[in-house]
This record gives structure tokens, C-alpha cells and sequence, in this order.
């Protein structure tokens, strides 16, 4: 008797935690779950990436990919894992880079162009990625977007093995990011830890 008592008081606890669930249960839904459209989404997407990476010619009509989703918030997400896919699929070759005029040149220039032995930097280094920066007018030669001088990434078209060296036009300017997808040997857990893929989710938040 006393143990048919006590599953008698569980079984009561049990049906008023259910209570405020069964009475709320659409606010909780709301909170979880987001109908409406994607359209105002994607249109943010498209002015964020054509004004930020104007290189890389993104396709937005990929709503219908995802038509079958009802949750708003987990196709907005899947949008966005495409178009960052996009981003690190783009097809890029580092190539050699326009030449800078004469007049830019500083002595010792040519001589620190040369390999150095243990493919060391030369002193001049700093200079060499300023000049490289200001010819590319700040902007990342693979998706064009707009960088600080402290944040920027520099890769040789050339690669030393391959006979490249320090000269200007073998000095490739990039973002951090387009570096990052560049030297990436796992594209897709690079994905996570891209500032574009942060920029792109905090839309899905908002």
C-alpha cells in the first residue's frame, strides 16, 4: 500500500511539471521553432558578400534547394553553409602579380629578390609586403575584399622550390581567410573558423 502511495505522488509530480509545458507549449514552440521567408535573408546575404567579396560571383538561387525545410532558422543555416561552400570552392590560381613602378624601387631591392639560403625573408621584407598591399590598393587578390596592412596575408605565386622569389610580383596579397581556404588540407573544418562564416551565421541569429 505504501509503495502504491508513493508511485501515485510521482505519478502527481509528473503531471504538473507536464501542466505548464501543455499550457505554453506554443510560446516554447515559437522559441524553437521559426516559420516565414527567406527572401529578406537573402537579400542581406547578397549585399554582405557582392560589397565584402566582389570576386567571387556567388550564386543566391539556391532557395529552392531547400524548399522542403520549414524551419526557417535551419534553412537560413543551410543557405549559409552553401554559399560559404561557394567561398571555399571558388576556383583560384596564385599567379604572378602586375609590376610596380621603377620609381617605387629602393636600393638593395633586386639583390634581397634572390633566394636566400633557408628560404629566410629578406630584411626588407616588411617594405616589400607594404609596397605589394598599396599596389593591390588594401584589397585580397581572391575575393576582393578590403584589408588593414596589419591583417594582411601574403603568399609567393611562386614557390621558392619552383624558382619564385621575393620580387614584387611574385608577392600574392590575400585576407585572412582566402589564405586560410588556400593552405587548408581540410576545407571543411577550416569552414568553421572563417570571419565569413561568423559575419554569415550572426545574420541567422539576428
Amino acid at each position: 500500500m505504501v509503495l502504491d502511495l508513493k508511485y501515485v505522488l510521482i505519478g502527481f509530480i509528473i503531471i504538473g511539471s507536464l501542466i505548464p509545458l501543455y499550457i505554453y507549449r506554443k510560446e516554447i514552440y515559437k522559441r524553437f521553432y521559426k516559420k516565414g521567408s527567406t527572401k529578406g535573408f537573402m537579400k542581406d546575404c547578397e549585399i554582405y558578400l557582392v560589397s565584402n567579396h566582389p570576386k567571387i560571383k556567388f550564386n543566391f538561387n539556391i532557395e529552392k534547394k531547400y524548399e522542403d525545410e520549414k524551419d526557417i532558422r535551419i534553412k537560413e543555416t543551410l543557405i549559409v553553409e552553401d554559399l560559404i561552400s561557394q567561398y571555399i570552392e571558388y576556383d583560384y590560381e596564385l599567379i604572378t602579380q602586375k609590376s610596380v613602378p621603377k620609381e617605387v624601387l629602393w636600393g638593395g631591392y633586386e639583390a634581397n629578390s634572390r633566394l636566400i639560403k633557408d628560404n629566410k625573408r629578406p630584411s626588407d621584407w616588411a617594405k616589400r609586403r607594404e609596397v605589394a598591399w598599396n599596389r593591390d590598393k588594401g584589397k585580397c587578390n581572391r575575393c576582393g575584399i578590403k584589408t588593414k596592412l596589419v591583417d594582411a596575408q601574403v603568399l609567393l605565386a611562386k614557390q621558392m622550390k619552383d624558382g619564385g622569389g621575393f620580387n614584387l610580383e611574385n608577392i600574392v596579397v590575400l585576407c585572412s581567410d582566402c589564405a586560410k581556404v588556400i593552405k587548408s588540407e581540410n576545407k571543411q573544418k577550416t569552414a568553421k573558423d572563417l570571419n565569413i562564416t561568423y559575419n554569415l551565421m550572426k545574420k541567422v541569429e539576428g
